[in-house]
């Protein structure tokens, strides 16, 4: 992959790393993870993730939104946070990339393979507050995941992630994932 595509294709690891860990880092630690870290995404699966529109239901109706975007000629992720106060309720996130604008041997199936990775890592939480769900079509490999963190066990996902940085109520701090996706390259958009 040329850099641009990599680094993007990492912040969406990155992404789904903070936003199923809440993990504080500093804009050294998201560099470093972004030269470091495979791609990862998920592998095919029969289970839909949960709708946008779904997720307006099932959140509190005073539930806030923020949508994040980041992208390049060959990747583009969107992630729609969901918030109470200063409450990571919801993170919903499409990653799509255009394999023939990506640089490397053989990137799809580099995607599939991370993605699988990802999937058996996190599969006792699939139907449980997390859902993923993967696409190929006409050169676009897309990943849909959601994680519902007002369902999901935080304290099993904690032993599943281990340098999950949860508070002392169990919960992720919305202010604190947001600024590490905006330090890792996401904008908000308007």
């Amino acid at each position: 992959m040329n850099k641009t595509s990599k680094a993007f294709a990492l912040l969406f690891t990155a992404g789904l790393v903070l936003a199923g860990c809440g993990q504080k880092q500093d804009s050294t630690a998201t560099t470093q993870a972004q030269t470091t870290v495979a791609p990862t995404t998920a592998a095919p699966t029969t289970a839909a993730p949960t709708t946008v529109a779904q997720a307006k239901t099932d959140m509190p109706a005073d539930a806030k939104k923020t949508v994040l975007e980041a992208s390049d000629e060959a990747t583009k992720a969107v992630m729609t946070l969901y918030y109470k106060d200063d409450v990571l309720l919801k993170q919903d996130s499409v990653t799509t990339y255009i394999v023939s604008k990506m640089e490397g041997e053989n990137p799809l199936e580099t995607l599939k393979n991370s993605s699988a990775k990802t999937e058996e890592k996190l599969k006792d939480f699939i139907g449980k507050g997390f859902e993923i769900k993967t696409d190929y079509k006409d050169d676009v490999f897309t990943i849909t995941y959601s994680f519902d963190y007002t369902k999901l066990d935080m304290q099993k996902f904690k032993e599943a992630i281990p340098n999950l940085n949860l508070r002392d109520d169990n919960t992720i701090g919305y202010s604190q994932f947001k600024e590490a996706l905006i330090k890792g390259g996401y904008k908000e958009k308007q």
